[in-house]
């Protein structure tokens, strides 16, 4: 069994108690809205569906093992998983919008500066990222009338 095959089935195991815990919240739709389980449960349905498909393909041998520098553990990784620490740190502190526009600029320039380069970089990230907090803020207080952390400024 591979590397990538025990990795899913670890995925499956994390997703079914996931599911598990989704499952004690109400159930979408059954008062009309679209509750609070709606996203886990839909996050429960990619991660089980993704992991799923890459078991299958690990056991019957057509998993594509391309080597190349994006398959290994980078120093772009191990950015991202700063970045999104960051942000779960500094969603309640700083407010929706500045963590937001931290964490959407910085992941986009992770990888919009080595399409680009580092200086045209910079504004193509800014405009997304102000795409990414101005969509996720519609989103979230218009269609479902949440109230997103304004920070403590």
């Amino acid at each position: 069994m591979t590397r990538q095959a025990l990795f899913a089935l670890l995925i499956l195991a994390l997703d079914a108690a996931y599911l598990q815990q989704a499952l004690l919240l109400p159930l979408p739709f059954s008062s009309g809205e679209p509750g609070p389980s709606l996203m886990p449960l839909i996050l429960v349905l990619t991660l089980g569906v993704g992991a799923l498909g890459v078991l299958v393909q690990e056991l019957r041998g057509t998993a594509d093992h391309e080597e190349d520098e994006d398959a290994n553990f980078s120093l772009r990784t191990v950015a991202l998983i700063a970045l999104t620490c960051g942000f779960v740190w500094a969603f309640e502190p700083l407010g929706y919008w500045i963590a937001t526009l931290l964490y959407a600029f910085g992941v986009a320039w992770l990888f919009e500066q080595e399409r680009l380069g580092p200086v045209k970089a910079l504004l193509t990230s800014a405009l997304i990222a102000a795409g990414i907090a101005a969509a996720g803020w519609l989103f979230f207080v218009t269609l479902f009338e949440l109230f997103l952390p304004e920070g403590q400024f």
